[in-house]
């Protein structure tokens, strides 16, 4: 009798035991849910910021999903077979360009000549690309050092592009003789020029070719707008 009344307590205190701790932790502030989400599960849905392109241009690396190039095409880039290997390295990129990057192309020597001629920035879709060569591809050097009209062209072409990463690439000896103006005052005022009008602080790189190039007006240009200067020896 003893035996069997001690058996039956027994089950009662285990039937007992989980309310009990249920009651416990109700009172401790309530139950826990959800344990089975992972860690970071608050916010999956929010969306990630796509990683940028990342091309590379006379073997510097660039990364953005906006890609804009400046050319000098004058003669002495010319002579010197620098307008061809830089005509290369523009070519290469835009045959690289996934579907989601942004591009523009703008060559200049007096006068100034881009891609898209409208000014908008291209899709980096196939028609265009190939567009974007056959231009690149085509059009011939002249005299004349208008640089600051061509990075200005670039500059307002990337203000247009909806690409949240804009990288400008300026390929040139850095000069400015642009119609008879006094070089070092050219360059001095296409410095403050471009640098004020950059609001959206695009990244400037500039690329300095040819054995005499003006040097100090590159890694200014480079310095006040977020890029690098390099040097091809």
């Amino acid at each position: 009798m003893f035996l069997s009344r001690l058996l039956s307590a027994l089950v009662f205190l285990t039937l007992l035991a989980p309310q009990c701790l249920f009651a416990q932790g109700a009172l401790a502030g309530g139950t826990k849910e959800n344990l089975d989400l992972p860690f970071d599960a608050i916010g999956e849905n929010e969306e990630e910021e796509d990683a940028p392109e990342v091309v590379t241009f006379y073997g510097t690396q660039l990364e953005g999903d906006g890609f804009f190039y400046v050319i000098d095409k004058s003669g002495s880039m010319r002579d010197a077979g620098e307008l061809e290997i830089a005509k290369r390295e523009v070519i290469r990129n835009i045959t690289e360009f996934s579907e989601r990057v942004q591009f523009g192309v703008v060559l200049f020597d007096a006068n100034v000549v881009k891609f898209p001629s409208s000014g908008q920035p291209a899709d980096a879709n196939p028609a265009m690309k190939a567009s974007a060569i056959a231009f690149v591809t085509s059009t011939p050097s002249a005299g004349g050092s208008c640089c600051q009209a061509g990075l200005l062209a670039a500059l307002r072409m990337s203000q247009q592009a909806s690409a949240r990463r804009k990288v400008i690439t300026y390929v040139g000896d850095g000069g400015g003789t642009c119609q008879g103006a006094n070089e070092q005052d050219y360059l001095k005022v296409t410095l403050a020029t471009v640098t004020g009008q950059n609001y959206q602080r695009a990244v400037i790189n500039t690329i300095g070719v040819l054995s005499q190039i003006q040097e100090d007006f590159l890694r200014s240009l480079a310095a006040a707008n977020g890029g690098t200067f390099t040097r091809i020896q």
